[in-house]
């Protein structure tokens, strides 16, 4: 018997050569029929079987069609979703069904697809009746085009107004898709090739953090970057479409086909680049030679889709569209959360460009929106596009950010034009160096020297000390130059994290007085070696202004909390002026939710405020004499008027108390042991673990510490057999990195198995806090654990009443400093420095009280101390509260700042809590 051939794209080839015959000499509402190059047996094809175009130009689909043999039904449910899909890719309203025996019409109906119309079926029930019976199928299609034509000229199927060639985020999701098994295919080629398992090695060390991960959730690894390959390919493919507008040799495109292999392909790109430029954009990126089957016959499909239609006829703006949505679509499907959000990115170049005329560059680019904005500001403000072009840089060092930039700046107008975008470390960028680009119409190389820059914009990258090590190990060599430009001795902390270091690096090909306008993590508002970074920063940099959130998160990742810095180069040799100001903004409303950016920074500029802003401006004098009463940076985004009229009220902590942080020995199972432990009691001490269980401002130990110090030998003399049990458990135990306990817990003068309980707190403080701010008492002297500052009095102040000083520790005026000394995590925590508590860490004065007011705040303080504790802003409007804060603030003579003081803590303790809004 002969094999069977005739199947549907041998059935589908002769239906659009029909149609195209039928539709010759008429002027129907649809004029040509296409579709035969993406015509695929595979049930996850992109596109439909046939496309109906409105002209012969086939620059407009109208409708496409699904076509299958008698032997699927026509209600077949994978039929019908499959055709829903495609005709979504399509952006269009109907589509058709036919199964040889029987044809569907569905038309849209607000969200849905409805049956607008069934034809009769026809006697073929078997795919060997097709091809003997076409005059059968062939009439009832000269039907089915008749009524289709009476339906879009009566307009009961919606005339096809948008020339939206189709949806690109349809597209990414179904070839998303194959992520998994492309992931899989990138697994085995790894696991033979030691090349490009220490290549994807090294790119996930440095560009995890850009998609939402940490270098060591190595899980994520390949499927990332399948994601990152898949969405390059889609890329390549529009783009060089669309440059078939403008290059001939663009073409050389449609020649990848199905059987064209992956490496061919790759060829054929490298050809378009050499004669079109884009090199950018077409290079090849790591990985991209091992996509799954699946995958490339989908991308094979989308490049024959976008061959048959005529790329050349469509509007120049619709194909722009087309590019934009595509990268948008891969900046939130595959950099997601981490993507600069354009008004984000707005606010920023309107902050920080003065001179519109003058040059920009980010050299962290990433997906470009930061750099399409200051491209945006220079039309705006109708620079024409060549002195545009010639002002605006970018550079990254991976080379997908570079391709999205170079995209998001290829505008019709720039098509056949040299930009700026590049291939580069940010710390290797050095004014005069020479940069190669290729002429686009000509393919030769351009030489541009590197030029001094006059403003930097950049979201600067998100990568921890600990990881930058690994990657950028020689970025701290620029401590050498630091000390000596600015003959200081200090440098910069081992535990910055890389946005530290990077401003001193951009200083040096800065022009004189020229700004900067960074993206930083919050960070170093409140970690001590944001601290000596900022110390440093203001020797080489002015700042003006500095902008939080008050009002949402600007990044979607629960991690981030993020600032803008904005400042102007200075020479570290020059003294510093303590009459210059720096505003501390704060936006009060959602950033996506504020339509009028233009208007938010212009108000930010000349500093007034409004519904959605608040500013303190102070001046460097003001700012020193606040660190010099202990409040940081943090802090400053609140008004601090009443500082200077109470601070000689204030005592430092540290003269009444020592203060103890809960020893840190590194191996939980052992120091803390679980019931039945069966130790000596003379071993086993009370210590506080944690403060989770303490409603009120007293609290009690709540596990038990193992704490020997006798020898072996000692122990054996003694009898004390529990102990030496348990030390002998341990012995032979390894920790995660296989190393013995005995070496890894040995310390000076201390035997492996001990810890001090020298360390012992009379009040305990959190290093973390939530919505309560607090410091509690215990009853006793009690040891306590690492995640926390114990303080214990002086010998000199035993005889003072202990709740006099948790009543001024538990003041509001404490408080606010509390609130201050940390700054804001993703989820709300307050992350609290115990460094900067026991240097800086004040109360009022207990010592310049006579006995009687003494027990006047204690009294008034007690029913707070007996009391459940309660969230801040609850705390702070209680009856008992009030007036124990207005006594309180009596005695020492500034009533008149309560409120002040306690509108500051409220201000700091809603923006640490916006970010959950």
């Amino acid at each position: 018997m002969a094999k069977v051939t005739y199947n549907e794209r041998s059935w589908a080839i002769d239906v659009i050569s029909t149609i195209e015959v039928f539709l010759a000499n008429k002027s129907w509402h649809f004029k040509g029929a296409g579709g035969e190059s993406t015509i695929s047996n595979n049930k996850k094809s992109l596109f439909p079987d046939v496309l109906l175009f409105k002209d012969q130009t086939k620059d407009i689909i109208v409708q496409g069609w699904e076509l299958k043999m008698p032997d699927t039904q026509i209600n077949d449910a994978e039929l019908i979703s499959n055709a829903i899909k495609k005709a979504q890719i399509l952006k269009r309203d109907s589509f058709l069904l036919w199964n040889v025996k029987s044809a569907v019409l569905y038309n849209r109906n607000g969200d849905t697809f409805e049956i607008l119309k069934s034809w009769n079926d026809i006697n073929i029930n078997s795919r060997l009746e097709v091809k003997p019976n076409e005059q059968l199928w062939k009439e009832l299609l000269y039907e089915i085009l008749a009524d289709l034509n009476n339906f879009f000229e009566s307009g009961e199927i919606p005339e096809i107004t948008s020339q939206e060639i189709l949806s690109i985020d349809e597209v990414i999701d179904v070839v998303l898709e194959n992520t998994n098994n492309t992931a899989e295919t990138l697994k085995g080629k790894a696991r033979t090739n030691r090349q490009l398992d220490a290549e994807i090695n090294l790119w996930w060390n440095s560009s995890s953090n850009e998609y939402g991960f940490s270098s060591t959730q190595t899980e994520h690894k390949l499927a990332t970057l399948s994601m990152v390959v898949l969405t390059d390919w889609v890329f390549k493919i529009i783009f060089a479409h669309i440059l078939k507008r403008h290059f001939n040799e663009a073409k050389e495109i449609e020649t990848i086909e199905r059987s064209t292999s992956i490496v061919d392909a790759m060829e054929i790109l490298t050809s378009i680049s050499q004669k079109c430029n884009f090199w950018n954009i077409f290079s090849p990126n790591l990985g991209q030679q091992y996509i799954s089957e699946t995958a490339w016959s989908e991308l094979t499909e989308l490049n024959q889709f976008l061959s048959t239609v005529n790329i050349e006829a469509i509007e120049i703006e619709i194909l722009h569209q087309l590019l934009q949505n595509t990268i948008a679509t891969a900046k939130r499907k595959v950099a997601g959360q981490f993507s600069t959000p354009k008004k984000l990115a707005d606010l920023l170049t309107r902050l920080t460009i003065d001179d519109k005329t003058k040059i920009v560059i980010d050299p962290c680019c990433g997906t470009g929106t930061i750099i399409k904005q200051a491209y945006e500001l220079k039309e705006e403000y109708e620079i024409n596009s060549n002195e545009i072009l010639n002002t605006i840089w970018a550079s990254d060092k991976h080379s997908f950010p570079i391709q999205l930039s170079t995209l998001s700046m290829a505008k019709p107008s720039n098509i056949g034009r040299i930009i700026n975008v590049f291939n580069s470390d940010v710390i290797e960028l050095n004014q005069g160096d020479t940069i190669q680009f290729r002429n686009p119409n000509n393919g030769e190389i351009v030489e541009k020297e590197f030029p001094t820059v006059d403003y930097v914009v950049s979201n600067l990258p998100f990568i921890k000390s600990k990881e930058m090590k690994v990657l950028n190990p020689q970025i701290v060599d620029i401590n050498d130059w630091i000390k000596e430009e600015s003959n200081t001795t200090n440098s910069l902390s081992g535990k910055s994290d890389i946005f530290a270091y990077i401003p001193f690096y951009l200083h040096q090909f800065l022009s004189e007085n020229g700004k900067i306008g960074l993206i930083l993590s919050n960070a170093w508002l409140g970690t001590d070696y944001g601290e000596i970074f900022l110390e440093l920063f203001q020797k080489f940099f002015k700042i003006e202004l500095v902008v939080i959130s008050g009002k949402g998160k600007w990044f979607d990742n629960a991690d981030v909390v993020t600032t803008i810095l904005v400042a102007s180069k200075r020479d570290p040799q020059t003294p510093t002026s303590n009459e210059s100001e720096i505003s501390f903004c704060t936006l009060n409303e959602d950033l996506e939710e504020i339509d009028d950016i233009k208007t938010l920074s212009d108000n930010i500029i000349v500093n007034t405020e409004s519904e959605n802003l608040t500013i303190n401006r102070y001046s460097l004098a003001q700012i020193n004499s606040f660190e010099d009463f202990g409040i940081p940076w943090s802090g400053y985004f609140s008004n601090l008027s009443w500082v200077a009229n109470v601070r000689g009220r204030f005592i430092n902590t540290s003269d009444i108390f020592h203060f103890t942080r809960g020893e840190r020995r590194g191996w939980n199972p052992m120091f803390y042991p679980a019931s039945g432990h069966n130790i000596e009691q003379e071993y086993i001490k009370p210590v506080l673990k944690h403060l989770r269980d303490t409603t009120n401002l007293e609290c009690v130990p709540n596990a038990e510490a193992f704490c020997c110090s006798q020898s072996i030998e000692e122990l054996e003399n003694l009898g004390h057999n529990g102990a030496i049990a348990w030390i002998r458990s341990f012995e032979s135990q390894r920790n995660g990195t296989n190393r013995p306990l005995p070496e890894v817990l040995a310390k000076p003068n201390m035997h492996w198995y001990e810890m001090s309980t020298e360390n012992m707190a009379d009040f305990v403080a959190n290093v973390n806090y939530d919505k309560s701010l607090f410091i509690a008492k215990f009853e006793n002297r009690s040891f306590i654990d690492q995640r926390m500052i114990g303080f214990s009095v002086r010998n000199e102040y035993q005889q003072e009443n202990k709740t006099l000083y948790l009543a001024l520790l538990n003041c509001t005026a404490s408080l606010f400093l509390i609130e201050s000394f940390g700054f804001g995590r993703g989820l709300g925590a307050l992350d609290l420095r115990a460094t900067k508590f026991e240097r800086d860490f004040k109360i009022l004065n207990p010592n310049i009280l006579s006995q009687e007011q003494k027990n006047e705040i204690v009294e008034l303080f007690r029913p707070i101390m007996k009391r459940n504790r309660l969230p801040l802003e609850q705390e702070l409007e209680s009856e008992d509260r009030i007036a124990f804060e207005n006594t309180l603030m009596e005695v020492y003579g500034i009533s008149e700042y309560y409120e002040p003081i306690k509108n500051s803590l409220k201000q700091l303790y809603r923006i640490r809590f916006a970010v959950k809004d």
